[in-house]
């Protein structure tokens, strides 16, 4: 069995008070077990020299790691695609881009290419299995919906990074989201946004269903920050027919996954194939989302979620 989990970061950089790392180094490890896969969002990085070209979070993620290893978690190693700077949205000058970390002990990574920040994943097709012509990948950085439109009003967004791992010999498909922000000054702008997010989910969702069109059992996972709730027009785009919302077997009530003011939201997902779904469990620990006034801030304004996966087996 293999375990996996998400995670917003609330715009962590290698700046971040040790206090910080420390809690989400114990989030990691101890409520989350120290997941085989996880998913991150809202990682940050500066481009002090503004160069305008990509900008790597190579120590914020080692910032990250170390904090959980401290804490008895596992060794990560991470992926990821910088962005180039100030073109993926989020916190002015943050450069919040997706990432992945994973324990190396359980999992492999087969790197394959150097994709840059505007370069597109495909799908290969040999030997009777599907894999990504890059790995990682970003999936259609360049369309409207992630690179933004301004006839449509749609802003710039972060990108949808695509990966393939290896599990004792099979196949793991991860697909990592942030979609569009809910963030509007007026009805008008919620408007654009969700038709961008929507977008997003259709395309998303047309790269996976390639995926299952070339091998019906493939092992996929999506997962991340949706910025849309449990019965949304976004998800039920990203799911359509194909795929199933861990987030719905969660009794109701217990599936938040953030509070906006004060009210419970679910705003991240983890979706998987149908090779997936059995046995499949998701759960949501809510070490962020219930912290108490008067209580020490929380590590991040997003709770984790975390699934096991039975019928992908450990290393």
């Amino acid at each position: 069995m293999l375990t996996i989990a998400t995670f917003n970061l609330c715009n962590l950089g290698a700046e971040a008070s040790s206090t910080r790392l420390a809690r989400l180094g114990i989030i990691v490890t101890r409520d989350l077990g120290g997941p085989d896969i996880l998913a991150v969002q809202e990682i940050t990085a500066v481009d002090r020299a503004f160069t305008g070209g990509p900008v790597p979070a190579d120590a914020s993620y080692q910032a990250l790691i170390a904090a959980i290893h401290q804490t008895g978690g596992p060794q990560y190693a991470f992926r990821e695609i910088p962005p180039l700077a100030n073109r993926d949205g989020g916190m002015a000058g943050a450069n919040i881009r997706v990432g992945l970390l994973f324990n190396p002990a359980t999992v492999s990574f087969p790197d394959r290419g150097n994709a840059g920040p505007e370069d597109s994943v495909g799908i290969r097709f040999s030997n009777r299995q599907p894999s990504l012509t890059i790995n990682p990948g970003r999936i259609a950085p360049t369309h409207p919906a992630f690179a933004g439109d301004d006839q449509r009003h749609w802003a710039p967004s972060r990108k949808t990074l695509a990966a393939e791992f290896e599990v004792q010999g099979q196949r793991l498909f991860m697909i990592v989201c942030h979609f569009k922000s809910m963030r509007s000054a007026m009805r008008r702008e919620e408007d654009y946004a969700k038709k961008q997010r929507h977008a997003q989910a259709e395309i998303v969702h047309g790269f996976a269903a390639d995926l299952l069109a070339c091998d019906p059992q493939a092992a996929i996972v999506m997962l991340g920050d949706l910025n849309d709730g449990l019965g949304s027009k976004t998800l039920k785009l990203l799911k359509g027919e194909l795929f199933h919302n861990l987030l719905e077997d969660i009794p109701h009530g217990q599936s938040y996954t953030r509070r906006h003011g004060g009210q419970p939201q679910t705003l991240d997902h983890i979706l998987v194939s149908p090779a997936l779904r059995r046995g499949a469990v998701a759960r949501v620990p809510h070490v962020n989302s219930n912290v108490a006034h008067g209580e020490p801030d929380p590590a991040s304004d997003h709770d984790p979620v975390a699934a096991v996966l039975p019928n992908l087996v450990r290393g």
